[in-house]
């Protein structure tokens, strides 16, 4: 087989090609044009922005990767600290190794339950593994291969030693279980998403190909904790170096199976012969050799930065709050590419694991995810023979996309924060498209057939390179004028530190612990603590009015919560949305 060597509460408005209050287009609020502009742009307060951010990484930070190394294989997680258990959030389990959260023994476990639950999860034929660039991901893999070769689970791994994307694996899952009744595959993802360079992250796809359901990963949990707390007595395990050379190890051609699939999905021949001049902010993740392969397969004009492997991700430019965090749709980790965005028609980029997008408009800045996934749902279902489905959204998703809904005469589907609630609308037949407001997004292929029953960071780029071809518009100009038609949105979202007993107590808020009538002088119309559709719990709540909603929400994969605000009125209604709603959980908190 190959081988390879918060602070204070800070708000942040969207990154939207929206006015200030005059209903007039303006791109220069948060965007990578001008990071200055952005600063006091919402609703009288000044935003807490970290002085580094939008700045190169100082040396002095950067992550050390001996001792990241030492602590994921000599600490021994204390399973006494909820810290320290394995604990599924939206997406897997993530942690550090410097903190006990994330080590070699909660790889072990976390993989031993798999092997000892997939054959009751309807899985008894091979096991994808992907792997993100990370460093605690290299170490990982390594634990992930030695423990499922010990139990006899053959093992898909990449044919060359690349790294391999989120897509690529549930693209991976469904491919190979496409025409089988039997010894179905899934997968195992070796990421934290976009989280700092010092964290570990694993996530299991069932055969669905998409994140696993609640009952799965409760499953998961509940076993690989038992393990651990026997001293992983109950894990098979042995040496990597022998596992590697094992018969249960196989090589797979991940990237050649889905870059030539591509066009099935999206009009690379429109890209191609708009000529576009695109520049791929690779940020040294999964993905970065896919969009070369993409490159050559289909002729297109891409030029590349932040194309290597660096698990220090040196590279890097400081986010929001002065972290380092890979979030390719956050407007400080991309100034990194500020000067040269004029240059281009479109800048693209996606996180280390490849299944959020990140997209400038060349000189006319960055759009927002919330904005971009308007533009690629309403494109969609205008340019594709998608008649008679839906589209799909989280609950705190930008309401934009119910209306462009509604407009078209088509369902809306709302479901929980969680890409896992979008599997069964799109194998069921229901959807073409799906987005949440975390930059996440996919669609199904030309001919209706599902492509990805997770998140898609490169068809999502490559889909703001066919809108631009086939319509001639940038990204930020189609939703302009969708705007026209729809409203404009202004977003804003508030993080604040929280407990883990802080985040269970805001997940079990419900309609009864929000008694108040109004919200920012408007009538509240719903309060909910389920989702529209499915009637399933948001892990939080949701109080709407006419114009505008606020939601609360616990993070799945930081120590905070998180206080969502959309106002269809002006920024300066939705900050007092965010400012009330945020009094209003305070209240019922409390309680």
């Amino acid at each position: 087989a190959p081988s390879r060597g918060l602070g204070d509460v800070y708000k942040r408005q969207d990154v939207q090609p929206w006015g200030v209050g005059d209903g007039t287009p303006h791109t220069r609020p948060y965007c990578i044009k001008s990071l200055c502009d952005c600063q006091n742009n919402e609703a009288g307060d000044s935003m807490a922005v970290h002085e580094l951010a939008g700045t190169k990484v100082r040396k002095e930070d950067y992550i050390d990767l001996k001792a990241i190394a030492a602590a994921y294989h000599t600490t021994h997680p204390d399973v006494a600290d909820p810290h320290q258990q394995v604990r599924f959030g939206t997406s897997g389990h993530r942690g550090q190794a410097g903190n006990g959260s994330f080590t070699q023994d909660h790889v072990a476990a976390i993989t031993q339950a798999v092997c000892n639950f997939r054959k009751q999860f309807g899985a008894e034929g091979p096991l994808f593994v992907g792997e993100d660039t990370h460093y605690l991901s290299k170490l990982a893999y390594e634990t992930v291969l030695s423990v499922l070769a010990a139990n006899g689970v053959t093992a898909y791994v990449d044919s060359v030693g690349d790294f391999v994307p989120t897509p690529s694996v549930s693209r991976a899952i469904l491919r190979y279980n496409s025409h089988r009744g039997e010894r179905l595959a899934d997968g195992l993802i070796i990421t934290p998403s976009h989280n700092p360079p010092e964290h570990g992250g694993i996530k299991y796809n069932p055969i669905t190909g998409g994140p696993a359901g609640s009952d799965i990963t409760k499953a998961i949990e509940r076993e690989a904790n038992r393990l651990l707390a026997g001293h992983n007595e109950g894990v098979q395990m042995m040496a990597y170096d022998q596992a590697k050379d094992s018969a249960f190890v196989v090589p797979y051609d991940y990237k050649g199976l889905y870059v030539a699939e591509l066009d099935s999905i999206i009009d690379m021949d429109a890209i191609r012969d708009a000529k576009l001049r695109i520049l791929v902010n690779a940020l040294g993740g999964s993905g970065m050799n896919y969009w070369h392969q993409i490159s050559d397969t289909y002729h297109l004009d891409l030029d590349f930065v932040n194309d290597t492997y660096d698990p220090q991700f040196t590279f890097m430019n400081y986010d929001h709050d002065g972290k380092v965090r890979m979030d390719c749709s956050s407007a400080y980790v991309m100034s990194a590419v500020t000067g040269q965005a004029a240059d281009y028609n479109l800048v693209l980029a996606n996180d280390p694991d490849y299944d959020r997008f990140g997209i400038v408009s060349g000189a006319e800045g960055m759009i927002s995810a919330n904005a971009f996934l308007t533009v690629a749902a309403h494109y969609l279902m205008t340019h594709r023979n998608f008649e008679g489905l839906g589209i799909a959204k989280t609950v705190v998703t930008t309401d934009m996309l119910a209306r462009a809904a509604k407009l078209l005469d088509i369902p809306l589907y709302e479901v929980p924060v969680g890409f896992k609630y979008f599997g069964p609308l799109y194998t069921d037949g229901k959807i073409a498209f799906s987005g949440e407001e975390s930059a996440g997004g996919s669609f199904i292929a030309k001919d209706r057939s599902v492509w990805t029953t997770d998140k898609d960071g490169m068809i999502m780029c490559l889909l703001a390179a066919e809108i631009r071809a086939v319509t001639g518009k940038s990204p930020i100009e189609y939703y302009n004028d969708l705007c026209e038609k729809l409203g404009r949105p202004y977003t804003m979202r508030s993080d604040a530190p929280a407990t883990l007993e802080e985040k269970d107590k805001i997940s079990a808020l419900t309609e009864a612990d929000v008694t108040e009538k109004t919200l920012c002088g408007s009538p509240i119309t719903a309060v909910l603590s389920k989702s529209p559709y499915g009637d399933f719990a948001i892990g939080g709540v949701k109080i709407t009015t006419d114009d505008g909603w606020v939601a609360a929400r616990p993070s799945g994969t930081e120590d905070l919560y998180k206080l969502y605000a959309e106002s269809f009125v002006s920024p300066d209604q939705a900050g007092k949305l965010l400012e009330e709603g945020k009094a209003l959980i305070s209240k019922a908190l409390n309680k």
